[in-house]
Order: C-alpha cells, then sequence, then structure tokens
C-alpha cells in the first residue's frame, strides 16, 4: 500500500511537470500584461529563462536544508515539482519583480532555517546578513518578510538551542544575540538604501513606495469607506480629495496610493500626511469595529489557505485578483492553461492526503522518533507560515492578489510532497 501511494504521488506530480514544460515550451518569449512590469531591457526569452535559473537553484538549495539531500534523483523531481506549480510558474515567465523576491525568500529562508536548526557561524551569518539585504531590496515587503524570517528562527533556537546536551543550551543564547543584532543592522541598511532608490527612481520604484505604514493603514482601515465616509474626513483631506475621486477610489483599490497618499504627502509633507492617515485609520477602526474585525478574519483564513482560496475564486466565489492573474497567463494558450491551472489546484488535496498516508504507514512508534527529529524544522516551516499569513492580513484590506504571497503557496506545495522525505533513507 505504501508503495502504491508514493507512486500515485510520483505520477501526480509528473503530470504536473508535463503542464509546466508544455506552458512554459509555448510561452516563451510572450508577454503577460501586467500594469506593473517591469522596463524592458532584455528580450522576455532571456528574462523568462534567467528568472527559471534563479527559481531552480534556491528551489534546490532550500529542499537540501529541509530534508531532502541524500536522493539527488528525488531531489531533483521534488524540484521540478516546485517549479511547475502554475501560480509560482506564471511569475517566472512574466516580466515582474515577484519572480525575483521569491526566489530571494528561498535563499533567506533556507539561511535561516539551518541557522535556527545548526547555530550562527560567521560564514552563515555574513550569508544570512547579504541574503536579508537581497530580499529587503529586491522585494517591495521584503524588510518585513525577511524580519519575519529571522524572527521565527530567533524563537525556535532559543527553544531548540544548537544540536544536543548542555553545551548547546548554553551557546544559544549568544547565537540568539548575534541573529537579533545581524538582524537589526541588515534592516538598517535595507532601510536606507530603499528610500535613497524611492527617491531616485519614484515611477520605476512606484510598488515600493507604495508599500510603508501608511498606505497598510489606509488599504487595511479605510478602503473601500473613502466614498462612504468621505463626509467625517477633515478639511485637510478635503483639499487633495474630492467626493468623486473618494467614490472613484472606493470602487478602485490601486488609485490609493497615487490619487490620495502620493498628493497627501506632497502637499503636507511625510510626517504630517502620516498623522492625517492615522487619524483616518482611527476613526474608521473605532465606527467599524465590527466590519473590519470580520473582514480581517475573513482575510486570514484566505491567506492561510491560499491554494484552496485560488480554487474558490476560479469558482467566481470571493473578493480576489485570481480571474485577472489568470487571464494575463492564458492569452497565449488559453486552452493548456484552463487544464493547468485547474489541475494544480486539484492535486494539492490528493498530494497532501497522500504525504499524510506514507508518514501514518510507518507507525506510531516510527512516527513519534520522526516527529522528535524534525519537531524543530517543521514548527520554524508552520511558524512561517502563520506570520505571514498575519503580516498579509494586516497590510491590506485589497482583493487578494496570490502574485504577492507566493511564499504561502510554496509552503503549501512543500508540505505536500513532504511524505516523499523518508524515501531519502531507502
Amino acid at each position: 500500500m505504501r508503495r502504491t501511494v508514493t507512486w500515485i504521488l510520483y505520477i501526480m506530480m509528473g503530470v504536473q511537470i508535463l503542464f509546466g514544460c508544455a506552458y512554459f515550451a509555448g510561452n516563451l518569449g510572450a508577454e503577460q500584461q501586467f500594469y506593473e512590469n517591469a522596463v524592458p531591457f532584455l528580450p522576455m526569452w532571456a528574462v523568462s529563462l534567467i528568472q527559471l535559473s534563479f527559481a531552480a537553484a534556491a528551489t534546490w538549495y532550500v529542499l537540501g536544508k529541509v530534508g531532502f539531500q541524500k536522493n539527488k534523483y528525488l531531489r531533483a523531481y521534488v524540484c521540478a515539482f516546485l517549479l511547475t506549480v502554475p501560480f509560482l510558474l506564471q511569475m517566472h515567465a512574466a516580466r515582474l519583480i515577484w519572480s525575483a523576491a521569491f526566489s530571494s525568500f528561498l535563499w533567506l529562508f533556507g539561511l535561516a532555517f539551518e541557522t535556527m536548526k545548526n547555530g550562527l557561524s560567521r560564514s552563515r551569518g555574513a550569508a544570512l546578513f547579504c541574503a536579508y539585504i537581497l530580499y529587503g531590496l529586491v522585494c517591495p515587503d521584503g524588510i518585513w518578510l525577511g524580519g519575519i524570517l529571522l524572527l521565527a528562527a530567533y524563537f525556535l533556537r532559543r527553544k531548540y538551542g544548537v544540536g544536543e546536551g548542555v553545551k548547546a543550551r548554553q551557546s544559544s543564547g549568544t547565537g540568539s544575540v548575534r541573529l537579533v543584532l545581524a538582524g537589526v543592522l541588515a534592516a538598517g541598511v535595507i532601510f536606507a538604501a530603499n528610500q535613497g532608490l524611492n527617491n531616485a527612481f519614484p515611477q520605476a520604484r512606484i510598488i515600493y513606495r507604495e508599500n510603508n505604514p501608511s498606505m497598510a493603514l489606509l488599504s487595511r482601515f479605510v478602503w473601500p469607506n473613502f466614498g462612504k465616509s468621505y463626509y467625517f474626513w477633515t478639511d485637510e483631506i478635503k483639499e487633495v480629495l474630492s467626493e468623486e475621486t473618494a467614490v472613484e477610489i472606493s470602487r478602485r483599490p490601486e488609485l490609493v496610493a497615487e490619487e490620495f497618499y502620493f498628493p497627501l504627502e506632497e502637499a503636507y509633507g511625510k510626517r504630517k500626511a502620516v498623522n492625517l492617515c492615522l487619524e483616518m485609520g482611527k476613526n474608521c477602526l473605532k465606527y467599524r469595529t465590527k466590519e473590519i474585525a470580520s473582514e480581517m478574519g475573513r482575510d486570514f483564513a484566505d491567506y492561510f489557505l491560499l491554494p484552496f482560496t485560488i480554487e474558490r475564486n476560479l469558482k467566481g466565489e470571493g473578493a480576489a485578483l485570481t480571474a485577472w492573474n489568470y487571464g494575463r497567463m492564458r492569452e497565449h494558450t488559453p486552452v493548456l492553461v484552463k487544464y493547468y491551472y485547474r489541475y494544480g489546484t486539484f492535486e494539492l488535496s490528493v498530494l497532501l492526503l497522500g504525504s499524510f498516508l506514507l508518514w501514518a504507514f510507518k507507525g506510531v512508534d516510527h512516527m513519534s522518533q520522526i516527529l522528535k527529529r524534525r519537531t524543530a524544522g517543521q514548527n520554524y516551516i508552520l511558524f512561517t507560515l502563520v506570520l505571514y499569513t498575519f503580516w498579509y492580513t494586516a497590510r491590506s484590506n485589497f482583493p487578494i492578489d496570490y502574485k504577492m504571497a507566493l511564499p504561502i503557496l510554496f509552503i503549501w506545495y512543500l508540505a505536500s510532497v513532504a511524505g516523499l522525505v523518508e524515501e531519502e533513507t531507502k
């Protein structure tokens, strides 16, 4: 029975890999028309190949850290499977920042995972420092998301220590302090560099400019109530926001920055703009407490169960940008993408069940030993998933855009093949 389940997993993964290869070959060089497409300076086929190569190297690296290090053939197969998850491969074949941001996440994730388990050596600390800076510069939310990875490593390292024994527990505190210092220093470098880049290239870095605490307040607590609450806004706000614009912003979340926040900042300066945004967020939270709490609970569930949220979106349920992303992906090969997309959501539940059965077949005693060996790693992955879900929930009330939440998708698909880790020992 165990062998049968294993082969079912292999076959289902193989079907996705074939879908992915067909999609990538059929769309190599094809442009997906996203509004935030990066400025072109290389042909699309070269961008796709470069992005896929970086993602492949990063995925291979991470798999080696989470348990797929002995059997290279299995590791390569799982790597190919994770590269061809349709929502991830779409980004590798697009002229967007999200593929590079995702690859940077994988490098930092692998380093933080290893640091949590084995401690912070000098070379690992330097690599972690550089990876965090890279992630913070490439990803609009990287300074916060990278900090979450280090935060998870810090807390779990203090709990589990380094290796085993009294010496490990004694060395845990010193290593944790070094980890915090490295993280704080790297965050300072990222913040300063991003401020300089955003000021030097305001249009090219507009997505990065939009990711700030003031915009998070507006998008989480105020939108879509710009129009409904217009008469409650102060005169200072009405000076830069007409009622017609407020109504239009309530319909189109992408206008919050360009039509309101940036004009507000230009009119009153950054500090005054931040204070006005705080006042708006506080008032909305005060008078719409139940509504906002309900929305945040819904968003938390949708982000945490993101692959299944995408499946519901494909059936016309929920408020998300899934349909928009799907439309961009299917422009050149609509029939192929239709089945590729739907297979990617269908297979996940089956693979999760298969992995669970593979672990269950090991027996209670053997599973107990496995769990004891892998508790730190499993908790780190789960901790990261929960903290990332909290972050995405808190940062915006806008319709869910899976382009921005690729790490959550990766963790789910990684979990779906976790049962194959024990095949490493055969």
